[in-house]
């Protein structure tokens, strides 16, 4: 049987927990996560309603083209949606609908970095993240703790408890990564899918295999890591993708393509400004302290503020429009030699950040 528990972590964050078949942790995560679920509908409908392209049946009817594809691609991951489903009451393709790639679902930014244990203080493997959405998600993201019975278990940072956005699983396997706007999207497996699947594999070949599936719609920019410090940034749109390797041993990634091959798929270049200096500022903190980087010094590089509010520690900017205002509603930490997240809820530089042991 599924375990259920619910604790509310003390900075705001809620942390919940399931184990047992995919169907079982998804039926546990709805029930535990059913106000954030309903919640992220009505913005959904909102959002529909907002495209003059876009109404119900519309998304519907692609939901329905795209579910053989995603059943394909991670049964299990459907097995956890019709668990959800009957946990939060919202009608099963609607949730489909609900993770599928639509123009102008949102604007997100994100920034990451990644360090293998040649440069780290204590001999450890690190993945970090900015997690930049808008500012209403904020009340959308739990910290879940998982245990499939035939999976390793993980912890992760998801939406309504379903999503992750960034995990790391027992395996030593991690996931991070930033939106990117390719120019090829079409009907296809959703880009936020790939994440949950990663998070199940074991090693670096199967992970970054997860990482780009065939048959994808469009995709992020998903990084991902092992505890033996390889560490690739899949840079992917729906047609193609490129492998960015961490040669040096470390990497930092933002949201615009840096693979040659990629460049043709950025749709609009003039938009990305933001990660063009969150990027080179993050790259430029984290040379400094090359040999000498722990959990301290990432969490001083994610509190940065050049470029504010458009910085690494993204901050609302009060001149936009509700709808394209974006912030750092969470960071996290991953220690992949040791197995230790560390989360803050909310903007890395006010907020603190409670450790999590897998």
């Amino acid at each position: 049987m599924s375990k259920l528990t619910k604790k509310t972590a003390s900075k705001g964050l809620r942390t919940v927990m399931a184990s047992g078949s995919h169907h079982e942790i998804g039926k546990a995560l709805g029930r535990q996560c059913k106000d954030q679920a309903l919640r992220m509908q009505k913005h959904f409908r909102d959002g529909v309603r907002r495209n003059p392209n876009m109404d119900m049946p519309k998304v519907m009817t692609h939901a329905r083209k795209v579910l053989p594809a995603v059943r394909d691609y991670y049964p299990e991951f459907v097995e956890e949606v019709e668990g959800y489903s009957e946990g939060t009451g919202i009608p099963f393709i609607e949730l489909v609908a609900m993770v599928c790639d639509f123009p102008g679902q949102g604007k997100k930014g994100c920034t990451d970095i990644a360090v293998s244990s040649d440069w780290t203080r204590e001999d450890c493997v690190f993945a970090a993240h900015n997690e930049d959405v808008e500012p209403h998600n904020i009340y959308d993201i739990a910290l879940v703790k998982v245990r499939p019975k035939d999976e390793p278990g993980f912890v992760a940072v998801s939406y309504g408890g379903i999503l992750p956005t960034v995990g790391m699983n027992a395996a030593g396997i991690s996931l991070t990564g930033n939106a990117v706007v390719p120019n090829d999207t079409r009907p296809g497996i959703p880009k936020m899918i790939a994440p949950r699947k990663v998070l199940r594999e074991k090693d670096i070949v199967s992970a970054i295999r997860a990482s780009m599936p065939e048959g994808r719609g469009t995709s992020f920019n998903n990084i991902v890591c092992d505890s033996n410090g390889e560490i690739y940034s899949m840079e992917g749109s729906a047609t193609t993708f490129d492998a960015l390797y961490a040669t040096d041993g470390y990497l930092v990634h933002t949201n615009h393509s840096l693979t040659p091959r990629m460049w043709r798929f950025e749709e609009n270049m003039h938009t990305r400004f933001c990660s063009i200096v969150r990027y080179n500022r993050a790259l430029k903190l984290l040379r400094k302290d090359l040999g000498n980087i722990d959990v301290p010094t990432i969490k001083r590089l994610l509190s940065d503020h050049v470029g504010h509010p458009e910085s690494i520690c993204r901050h609302e900017d009060t001149s936009l429009l509700e709808e394209e205002k974006c912030v750092s509603i969470c960071s996290a930490v991953f220690d992949l030699t040791n197995k230790v997240a560390w989360i803050c809820h909310g903007n890395p530089c006010q907020g603190s950040y409670e450790r999590c042991d897998l």
